[in-house]
């Protein structure tokens, strides 16, 4: 949930983000560089065993350069180098890829709330491979389609996610 990760997101800036001196308290830490967070127990600010090895793993591949975050790179290239790593699937790869690079053809089939908004007019949710084929007019700008359906998601299916 958004509000479980923003939690997650404070307890990480607050347990290894880097002092900003002369920042009002809200806002004096950074996000803990990928180096610091490749190395973080961080099973001690809650996080569960699997999901801390999930962080680390990626932490690692951004330190070392084996996955980047910059512009201009192949969706594709960078899911197949998302989904290498241990915890991280085809879902959570294609909505980083969809929130953090600002692909304009990300879409996470395996998404419940677009299965069942595609699917309402037959009554049922969708599978991921018919959710999958079902996007595909909507190629290069799928990303803005997941969007909109999310967004109208409380009126087929309950409170938007």
């Amino acid at each position: 949930s958004v509000a479980a990760a923003t939690t997650f997101a404070r307890r990480l800036v607050d347990a290894y983000g880097a002092h900003l001196p002369g920042m009002p308290s809200e806002f004096d830490r950074q996000f803990p560089a990928p180096e610091v967070l490749a190395e973080a127990p961080l099973e001690s600010i809650g996080l569960p065993r699997s999901r801390a090895a999930t962080v680390r793993a990626l932490a690692a591949a951004c330190a070392s350069g084996e996955l980047d975050f910059g512009p201009g790179q192949a969706l594709e290239e960078f899911v197949a180098r998302c989904v290498a790593l241990p915890g991280i699937g085809p879902w959570t790869a294609q909505y980083i890829a969809l929130r953090g690079l600002g692909q304009p053809d990300a879409f996470p089939a395996g998404d419940l709330v677009l299965q069942q908004v595609l699917g309402h007019a037959q009554g049922q949710r969708l599978s991921e491979r018919a959710t999958e084929a079902r996007s595909q007019p909507w190629r290069p700008w799928r990303a803005y389609a997941v969007l909109h359906l999310w967004h109208l998601s409380g009126t087929f299916v309950g409170e938007p996610t």
